[in-house]
């Protein structure tokens, strides 16, 4: 199994300019990997026109492109949605937060939190996979190399030190970095999280579908409980671990 994370939002931003971060994987079964690059890479030439663009969830999952389900990149995106991120051999997991402010990067010794609710996470779904899928390698978005370094050794320490840790035993202790412009798995988180994220910002979360007054509103939450339903609930050890989960107030990284 292949997990592919992104982090839609800046957690160590003002709060004022990224409110809602949300931390996503996408687990992918070995098997799947061809058809969904193929499937992406027909979508962006047939659709878009360009099978070389490199997606983010911010030209996509805005106002502008779901109120308007004519425009061409609103249908890509639903065709993305519907035969991509809801493939049978997809899992998904999120955690959604409210910027505190407060939030700390990563150094050697200290995994931020966001990372490590993954992590279990990870862990719940290749769980629940047969025995050919239990060990799983960790791809993350490649955004700063000096960053990303310390994430590395601080993944590494976390998993082999931590009381925590020794108990993500299905996780490959070898985190890949990759550049989403060429890698499908990571465009395709990006495009979760920000669906996740969108439904936390715009308050959907907070009230019921039949208040919803937007085309916009509408299919985000169209999106996001398509991602709920490939999302599991897993019991490991003592930890109750929840496929979505949307952190109270009081979360820090």
């Amino acid at each position: 199994m292949i997990a592919f994370i992104d982090v839609s939002g800046n957690p160590y931003g003002k709060p004022d300019k990224s409110p809602w971060i949300a931390a996503h994987v996408m687990c992918v079964r070995k098997r799947a990997i061809y058809d969904l690059t193929a499937t992406l890479h027909r979508f962006k030439r047939d659709i878009l026109g360009n099978e070389r663009i490199e997606l983010k969830s911010t030209d996509l999952v805005n106002k502008s492109t779901l109120n308007h389900p004519h425009l061409e990149k609103s249908k890509f995106l639903d065709n993305v949605m519907n035969y991509c991120i809801n493939h049978e051999d997809c899992k998904h997991a999120t955690v959604v937060f409210k910027n505190s402010g407060q939030n700390k990067m990563s150094e050697i010794n200290r995994l931020p939190q966001h990372y490590i609710d993954l992590f279990w996470r990870i862990e719940a779904i290749s769980r629940d996979y047969d025995k050919a899928e239990t060990e799983a390698i960790v791809i993350i978005d490649d955004n700063a190399p000096r960053v990303d370094k310390n994430l590395a050794l601080a993944f590494n320490n976390y998993l082999y030190r931590s009381l925590g840790g020794d108990q993500l035993t299905n996780i490959l202790p070898i985190p890949i970095f990759s550049v989403s412009e060429t890698t499908a798995g990571i465009q395709l988180a990006d495009i979760a999280a920000g669906i996740m994220r969108n439904y936390c910002s715009s308050g959907l979360h907070l009230r019921s579908s039949n208040t919803d007054t937007t085309l916009f509103e509408q299919r985000v939450r169209e999106y996001h409980d398509m991602i709920k339903a490939r999302s599991i609930d897993k019991r490991i050890g003592r930890f109750n671990v929840k496929g979505v989960n949307i952190a109270d107030s009081k979360y820090t990284v």
